[in-house]
């Protein structure tokens, strides 16, 4: 399917952002620099986002789409839980491992969530989504037979606490641990607790 313009444009101001975030983090970014990055007028930027942080606001709501279309396809190849619970990890760490630019953004983000309301509310939203989408995969294996009676909410949260262990290893690189392999240990973990012993 074709894309349209407005939809190109919006595409090509987001990259721009997330290289002009990364490199010079919220606060000494500039409209300027976004702009130079995109190879766009400044007018063209402005009619459709009215300023920086309407743009960093609007980029989360970007990944969350991106990243949310591409785990849902990959999730609907799967029926039992535990392998749709390997394809998340999978596909995170394998994300990562293509462009960590947005995992390093986050952590930036993060901390702008405790320093702004609005900033705040949007991760609130968009890690709320995708917390929900790990109940119902945990739900489904409680269903099936395949996990423990276990709080639904509660293990998501704690699967979604470890893949956002990911984020750490764009800010340490001394560990002594890749992080596929932090991942790879942390999914057998999580697994072997979740499932019924046979």
């Amino acid at each position: 399917m074709k894309k349209e313009l407005p939809d190109i444009r919006k595409n090509q101001i987001m990259k721009a952002a997330q290289s002009v975030v990364a490199k010079k983090g919220y606060d000494k970014s500039r409209m300027d620099d976004i702009v130079k990055s995109s190879n766009l007028s400044k007018g063209a930027i402005y009619w459709y986002y009215k300023s920086k942080k309407n743009i960093y606001l609007s980029l989360v709501d970007h990944w969350f789409l991106e990243y949310s279309t591409g785990v849902m396809k990959k999730l609907d190849t799967k029926n039992k839980a535990s392998d749709k619970l390997k394809v998340l990890f999978n596909y995170f760490i394998n994300q990562f491992e293509k462009d960590p630019t947005t995992f390093k953004t986050m952590v930036e983000f993060w901390r702008m969530a405790s320093l702004d309301i609005d900033f705040n509310s949007k991760l609130q939203d968009v890690y709320s989504c995708f917390l929900e989408y790990i109940i119902d995969i945990i739900k489904l294996g409680i269903k099936n037979g395949e996990f423990k009676k276990l709080d639904p909410r509660i293990t998501a949260l704690s699967i979604l606490v470890n893949i956002e262990g990911i984020h750490w290893f764009t800010l340490f690189d001394r560990s002594g641990v890749k992080a596929h392999e932090y991942i790879d240990t942390i999914s057998d973990f999580i697994l072997r607790g979740l499932k019924k012993k046979s």
